[in-house]
């Protein structure tokens, strides 16, 4: 390779990352971004009771089509289906921007949802079949630093849009940098020819995995909230998802192209790493869901210190990421998810037996060490389960990991849900005569997030009970998340002595993607 060929060879791989790093930062922070514009969009569209569905949709939709899109992009190229998410998540924003009721806005989400779906997976297959393997840890650390900062940043930047502009333009934003994003990589990524032959598309078993994922995470979602777990809604829901997972499972036995090919799980250390990796979507959503309510409704902190309390844990995870890098060089992947969820647990463990007048920088520290436990996990299960995969399987490989996350992360909230509403209401029927006293009706109180501003309705007594009652239901709940680091460490014991080996091979040219 002459030195020209070369540099231009360097020149299209910093601009291919960075149109990478923008895009997952794109699709991360729009997660977020919304929070603080809810309240103004709900007083312009007016459906505060729908207002959670903002959220949640986008979350479910781009779960369902991950491993989708990973299948087609092995089956039919990178390139043209990244193009496609970027195209379907741009639409969807605009849409969004011109939302006219909260229906709309919702069923808008959920199109950027879907684009997203795509985006994320086949992002992170790049990085694996592009870039020279010697530099993927590296890489893997600045794309899981990205990760962590856009959930860090997306709350504060949509405060800032919504008080100077309008709330549509969190939605606008995104324009013209997916533009900067589509012009880069429409020049600089190059995709390979397929041999000609048209490829079998699994499409009962991509129907049969979306409506199954559906079914199950709504199931999860809505329990304990919109409906009682107990009540048919939500017992149909679970029973629908089963029937269609059995379903599912024959349908990928059989046919010759799985959407989800089931040998993938043959592996030790992509079952291992990816049941791990469940868990790990546990740990994360549920602290990120519960430590705020920890902070304010039993510590007596406002909104301010819980974000800051956060914080450290967030920006950790960046530390975490940076650290795996090194560990990937000199251990297995099996010690490096054994010391992700030892530190992970402790963490969960040190908030399991927070005193509730700890300081807040106390509870900072134990944020710090469950962060970087978090974040060793990040880069090091993507690189396990890509490497581990067979080169026609790495884009369905690599989306599992996301998808395990985001399922783990649905599960372990609703659980965690389910374990302090119920330690909770049984707490306040306990103590039913001193709440009542206190001139409250207790059955008022058993909804956590209603106790934040209950207070000031109590006697100093009944308000002192009612957030011991609260913190030490939070507190069960962390032992949960502590019991699942532990099999967390069970789950990476049993994926064997794979580790990252750089291959004396000769790189790929720049660009090509491998369909």
């Amino acid at each position: 390779m002459n030195p020209d060929k070369a540099t231009d060879s360097k020149a299209q791989l910093n601009w291919m990352m960075s149109a990478l790093l923008i895009s997952i930062f794109l699709t991360q922070v729009d997660q977020t971004i919304v929070s603080t514009a809810l309240p103004t969009i709900v007083a312009e569209l007016d459906g505060l009771e729908q207002m959670s569905w903002v959220f949640t949709i986008y979350m479910l939709c781009s779960t369902v089509m991950m491993p989708i899109a990973g299948k087609l992009s092995d089956l039919f190229g990178r390139k043209s289906f990244y193009m496609l998410g970027l195209g379907v998540f741009l639409g969807g924003s605009i849409l969004c921007g011109l939302a006219g009721s909260m229906t709309e806005l919702i069923v808008y989400r959920g199109i950027q949802g879907l684009g997203a779906g795509f985006i994320i997976p086949i992002t992170f297959t790049l990085v694996f079949t592009i870039m020279p393997k010697e530099k993927a840890g590296k890489y893997q650390a600045f794309y899981m630093s990205v990760f962590a900062l856009s959930s860090i940043v997306g709350p504060s930047l949509g405060a800032l849009i919504t008080q100077n502009l309008d709330w549509r333009w969190n939605f606008y934003i995104n324009l013209p940098i997916g533009l900067y994003v589509f012009i880069v990589l429409n020049r600089v990524l190059r995709e390979q020819k397929s041999n000609g032959k048209l490829a079998s598309v699994d499409v009962k078993g991509a129907l049969l995995l979306a409506g199954t994922t559906l079914s199950i995470l709504l199931a999860l979602k809505m329990g304990g909230e919109q409906f009682p777990w107990t009540s048919w809604p939500i017992i149909g829901l679970f029973l629908l998802g089963a029937a269609g997972l059995a379903w599912f499972l024959r349908v990928e036995l059989r046919v010759k192209e799985p959407i989800l090919p089931l040998q993938l799980f043959r592996s030790k250390v992509i079952s291992g790493t990816l049941a791990a990796t469940f868990l790990q979507g546990a740990i994360l959503y549920g602290a990120l869901l519960f430590i705020p309510l920890f902070v304010q409704g039993s510590l007596g902190g406002d909104v301010g210190d819980a974000g800051n309390t956060l914080t450290p844990m967030m920006f950790s995870m960046m530390l975490g990421a940076t650290l795996s890098n090194f560990l990937l060089k000199r251990w297995t992947y099996r010690a490096g998810m054994v010391a992700s969820m030892t530190l992970a647990g402790a963490g969960m463990l040190g908030m399991a037996y927070m005193p509730l007048e700890v300081e807040l920088w106390v509870m900072a520290l134990v944020m710090l060490v469950m962060g970087i436990g978090i974040g060793i996990l990040m880069p090091l299960s993507q690189m396990a389960v890509t490497y581990g995969a067979e080169e026609r399987f790495k884009g369905v490989a690599t989306s599992t990991v996301g998808f395990s996350r985001s399922v783990g992360g649905v599960f372990g909230s609703a659980v965690l849900a389910a374990i302090v509403n119920g330690k909770l209401a049984s707490t306040v029927r306990q103590h039913a005569s001193e709440l009542s006293a206190g001139g409250s009706d207790p059955s008022a109180l058993t909804n956590p997030q209603q106790l934040l501003g209950s207070g000031a309705g109590l006697s100093d007594s009944a308000a002192a009970l009612l957030r011991q009652a609260l913190g030490e239901s939070v507190q069960l709940g962390f032992w949960f998340l502590a019991v699942a680091a532990a099999l967390g460490i069970a789950a990476a014991l049993c994926s064997g002595n794979a580790r990252f080996e750089v291959a004396a091979t000769k790189t790929k040219g720049l660009g090509d993607v491998p369909t």
